[in-house]
């Protein structure tokens, strides 16, 4: 309705002697700028009057005036209707086209599961969107075939102002629009908070529909017919004071009378109208209202991820340049850029930003936390309050100290009436309950011009934008009163006395105890709120609405320091997360940024922490995007220890890479309880290269088993494994609810016997769900072959297998090609680097290739003796157009490849006599170097050692080398280094694992030690033998030592070092003293 209706409408209702008075008032009783002369009055109808006053003050300011002058004629009556009215039309005008601004929130399939007590705002911060299956609201209801008779039922959870409303409007637009869903063929739209205003009362399903939309009165028998596909939206579960017992006796028949309840629950339960869709939304604390099993699918609502954040803040700000500014800005406060998941709050960022840009002022003093945020917007509603009382005030003579005294009653009361809605654990509430606290609401909506930025309003229903809003005004009133006798934390006398001869300081101390004690954190953001209004340039702000605050410029050194106090003494990162955020409100960041700069030094690992920091390092982790997508624990704690303290790190993130680590069963233990949370994200878990052995994968199993479990990929190469480990993992991959799709075993002792594991109904049943296995250097033979044929042979999902460095031969690969021919098998990769493969081998492989050409894609026979006949047949399946083989590795063949173990990899060392120190000698054709006194007539060369008594070998490794040396007398280390290390001088940079470039074992009286660039790790293995093993697998960057035994031959590992090689490296040997010697040992 125009306001000029509006008007004309209330002037109708003046009697002419009324008439009359009004347009002496528009004559005499306004400022002089605002009177409108006699003379354009004179004869004037009703109608000439609204033309008049809308010509002289503008629409809005003639409703204004209107309602001041209907004020001293005493005929509130009529005042009373055109205020709601106008509101009501400035909602309206207000409001932008959902199309406009929409923008898409990002819904998953499934939720986090069961009631979270924690605040919302807490659950948003710690809120990481990258493991879900996201869904489109489009296909919500796509998920069954048309065929079905039983309609759909969706459980959509979403925290408060999340979006879930919001997107419920959407779907109805498209499909009004006639953009999706057109096999619905109606939408009934019934919000709870509605509903409850009826509940007592009894409907049959058609009354129920046509009290909702009366327009379908006369309409409803033919629209609850079978033949029409309905969807029944039923929003705000949370907000339902309806019980919803799903043992209700059953209602079947549309037009039978009964309780609301009972109708809504046969509804939910399938039982009235069947074929009907139905779609709930709800917070996730009120889920436990229905019954979760007849629902399907059930998503939630995460609000909006980081593109979806841009996206709206350009639909939302026209100006670009402006959008650009403000989301700069945002981006570099992360408290306020994660709690723009939250869409509401977006909004009320954009409306402060703006505000201050327009009013000229730049982005330096912007807010940077919420408890700044939303100051702000409670000054620009006040300024909006204050510039819709001026006409009034124009009109009643009022001056502007009477102003402000009602706004800051208004204020004062809005934040008593949040606050003992707080206490009382309620969120909606209604005129009574404002009357109650003296609050006219249709007042407060009149002359704030944006109230309903405040409140949501429903029929006679209203909340708060968001919980944390009504936390901030509760706070706002607690800092007011703080040190009055009406302060509501103050219970007895006693405390009130107390509290007059407190500091600032010793007052917050006492809340921040209360939060800490607090078992859900319900106290949180409202600490955080309390804390942030003592700044004293917040405390300037909230003077402008309350003149009598008096700003205590006393220093919050003291609280701060206490903070820091508790985050050092607790144990708990749950507990310490809230008060690094009040730190940041109170302005210090000192614990944060310490720890940043140890990040971007990159010295983290090596610094001693004190517990403050430690907790300081989870918190910059956890709130870390990088992190949150992959967190390597080499970078920081790499230790069991560490882990531990890390561990709500590992729960954040996607892919935690904690290889290498030095890591025990200890960490196992730690990491099965992140696997059991439904809260976790984990699906990558590397674990290569720690001594976790049989007992802490036993421990990991315990978590991968948990139904919450969504790890899918798990890499457990060189952890000490056996045969054990091998049935632990098959129990998990024989549960129903296993993700588990890559299994990585490479380098440990499994043996036929690891994989040869029995299942009562299939012979390794446990594979057919895995995707990629790799088994290399496990120890295998043709035994293993022959069972893994089986799984191939099966309906499987195997697409990769990886068996390099095991000795499988022509009659392991025979029996694998059985299974490589059959329909069922899909393998696109297979590896089988260094088995013993021959020309025999391949033939069989080519016979495979030719019986199902139509999977594999990749085939590596790298390290094997093929032959060229071999060669030749292979080569021929990569050149059949039929055929998908793409990759065929053949690199490093030759007969030295079919020698058992690591003899295949046997490489020829002589010592080169330009690199030798002068005090050594090589005798034996340079493949032996000892310890002299006497100084030996090398000449002058720069590539020799002059200090350390140290000599490299000629030849350059790359690929796969393994050597064998024997050594005697004091000792002597076995190193690889590049060919760039120092030789001249005393200094680390020339010595043999004391820098980048070097890498050694000492042997001594049977004792080993490995040190790189200095940092020494104590093997705890000992041996009677002499004689060492080296073997380097120069791609994939390992270099393994091993003690072997000159009678037997066996080897006995010692270490594996782990790096990424990028140049050639040459083996090398020190010796400690006259009597020490190391010789290269010819390797049958």
């Amino acid at each position: 309705m125009s306001i000029s209706k509006l008007l004309l409408d209330i002037l109708e209702e003046l009697k002419i002697e009324d008439l009359k008075k009004f347009q002496w008032h528009l004559i005499n009783s306004v400022e002089d700028d605002k009177r409108i002369p006699k003379s354009h009055l004179e004869n004037t109808d009703r109608l000439d009057t609204v033309d008049k006053m809308v010509q002289k003050y503008g629409p809005n300011g003639a409703v204004e005036i209107t309602l001041a002058i209907l004020k001293k004629m005493n005929l509130n009556h009529l005042a009373a209707p055109l205020r709601t009215k106008h509101s009501e039309n400035k909602a309206e005008c207000d409001r932008v086209p959902i199309k406009d601004t929409y923008t898409e929130v990002y819904m998953i399939k499934g939720c986090t599961g069961g009631v979270n007590t924690k605040h919302e705002v807490r659950q948003v911060e710690e809120f990481c969107s990258k493991t879900e299956t996201a869904v489109t609201l489009s296909d919500l209801f796509k998920v069954q075939s048309t065929e079905n008779k039983h309609g759909t039922k969706v459980l959509t959870l979403g925290i408060a102002g999340v979006g879930k409303t919001v997107s419920v409007y959407k779907f109805i637009l498209d499909w009004a629009e006639e953009k999706c869903n057109q096999d619905i063929d109606f939408i009934m739209y019934l919000p709870f908070r509605e509903l409850n205003l009826i509940k007592d009362k009894k409907y049959n399903l058609s009354e129920l529909l046509c009290y909702f939309h009366n327009e379908l009165s006369g309409y409803e028998k033919e629209i609850l017919n079978e033949k029409h596909r309905l969807l029944f939206i039923l929003d705000g579960l949370d907000e339902s004071k309806i019980p919803l017992d799903h043992y209700q006796k059953k209602v079947s028949i549309v037009t039978k009378k009964t309780s609301l309840d009972r109708l809504i629950t046969n509804l939910i339960n399938g039982e009235l109208l069947p074929s009907a869709h139905l779609w709930i939304t709800s917070r996730p604390s009120a889920v436990n209202k229905i019954n979760y099993q007849y629902f399907n699918p059930v998503t939630e609502i995460r609000g909006f991820n980081d593109p979806q954040k841009e996206e709206y803040f350009r639909k939302r700000i026209r100006d670009q340049d402006q959008a650009t500014t403000i989301l700069s800005h945002i981006k570099t406060a992360r408290s306020l850029y994660i709690l723009c998941h939250i869409p509401v709050l977006c909004r009320i960022s954009a409306t402060v930003f703006q505000e201050i840009l327009k009013n000229g002022a730049d982005m330096k003093n912007a807010p940077t936390t919420l408890t700044e945020m939303y100051l702000h917007f409670l000054l620009f509603f006040t300024e909006q309050m204050t510039e819709n009382y001026s006409i009034r005030q124009s009109t009643d003579n009022a001056g502007s100290s009477e102003t402000r005294r009602a706004k800051v009653l208004d204020i004062v009361k809005l934040g008593k009436f949040a606050f003992h809605l707080l206490q009382k654990g309620q969120l909606l509430f209604y005129e009574n309950d404002l009357k109650e606290c003296g609050i006219d609401f249709q007042e407060a909506l009149m002359y704030s011009g944006i109230c309903t930025q405040i409140f949501k309003l429903g029929r006679k229903i209203y909340s708060f934008v968001h919980l944390s809003f009504q936390e901030f005004l509760a706070a706002v009133f607690v800092y007011l009163t703080l040190r009055d006798e009406g302060n509501p934390l103050l219970k007895t006398p006693l405390e009130k006395m107390k509290c007059l001869k407190h500091t600032l300081c010793d007052l917050l101390k006492t809340e921040v105890d209360k939060a800490m004690r607090s078992k859900n954190g319900h106290l949180d953001i409202f600490l955080r709120f309390l804390l942030g209004l003592s700044l004293e340039s917040n405390q300037t702000l909230l003077s402008s609405l309350h003149p009598e605050l008096e700003i205590r410029a006393e220093s919050l050194e003291e609280i701060v320091n206490y903070i820091k106090k508790i985050i050092n003494r607790s144990k708990s990162f749950e507990k310490t997360f809230n008060l690094f955020h009040c730190l940041s409100e109170l302005n210090d960041n000192s614990l944060t940024s310490e720890i940043q700069n140890f990040l971007h030094s990159g010295d983290l690992a090596t610094q001693t922490l004190s517990s403050a920091q430690c907790s300081a390092l989870v918190f910059v982790l956890v709130r870390s995007e990088e992190i949150q997508e992959k967190f390597e624990l080499k970078k920081f704690r790499p230790s069991d220890k560490g882990l531990k303290g890390l561990l709500p790190v590992v729960k954040n993130t996607r892919r935690a890479l904690l290889s290498g680590c030095g890591l025990t069963e200890e960490s196992c233990k730690s990491l099965t309880s992140i696997l059991q949370l439904k809260s976790s994200t984990l699906i990558k878990l590397e674990m290569n290269n720690n001594d976790l052995q049989d007992s802490g994968v036993n421990h990991l199993c315990a978590g991968l088993k948990s139904p919450h479990c969504k790890l899918e990929i798990l890499r457990l190469s060189g952890c000490g494994l056996t045969e054990e480990s091998c049935k632990s993992l098959a129990s998990v991959l024989q549960t129903e609810n296993s993700t588990l799709r890559e299994l990585e075993m490479n380098n440990n002792n499994l043996q036929d016997s690891g994989l040869l594991i029995h299942h009562p109904l299939t012979e390794l049943h446990y594979l057919l769900y895995l995707l990629f296995y790799r088994l290399s250097g496990c120890g295998l033979t043709e035994e293993s072959c022959k069972s893994l044929t089986s799984v191939l042979q099966t309906e499987n999902s195997l697409r990769e297998l990886e068996m390099n460095n095991n000795d499988l031969q022509n009659s392991g690969v025979e029996k694998l090609c059985a299974g490589l021919k059959s329909s069922h098998c899909k393998l696109e990769i297979l590896r089988l680097s260094g088995c013993l493969v021959t020309k025999e081998g391949c033939s069989s492989l080519a016979s495979a290739l030719r019986s199902n050409p139509s999977h594999l894609k990749e085939l590596d026979l790298t390290y094997n003796h093929p032959g060229e006949s071999g060669v030749k047949l292979l080569c021929a399946r990569l050149e059949d157009s039929h055929c998908k083989l793409d990759t065929l590795r053949v690199e490093h063949a030759g007969e030295i490849r079919i020698k058992p173990g690591l003899r295949k990899y046997v490489c020829d060392l002589t010592l080169d006599p330009n690199t030798a120190h002068t005090r050594l000698s090589l005798p034996e054709g340079n493949r032996k170097v000892t310890c002299v006194w006497e100084q030996q007539s090398y000449p002058e060369h720069p590539e020799r050692f002059d200090h350390w008594y140290q000599v490299l070998c000629r030849e350059s490794l790359t690929g796969r080398c393994y050597w064998e040396v024997e050594w005697s007398g004091r000792g002597a280390d076995i190193s690889v280094t590049y060919k760039g290390i120092s030789r001249k001088g005393v200094s680390g940079d020339c010595e043999f694992g004391c820098n980048v470039k070097s890498w050694r074992l000492s042997c001594s009286n049977n004792r080993y030690t490995v040190t790189h660039n200095k940092k020494k790790t104590v093997i705890s293995a000992t041996s009677s033998s002499n004689r060492v093993g080296v073997y380097l697998d120069w791609p994939a960057g390992t270099l393994s030592f091993y003690s072997v035994s000159s009678h037997t031959h066996t080897y006995t590992h010692l270490h594996t070092i782990h790096s990424t090689f990028t140049e050639p490296l040459y083996a090398g040997f020190g010796l400690w003293g006259s009597d020490s010697s190391v010789c290269v040992c010819k390797v049958e």
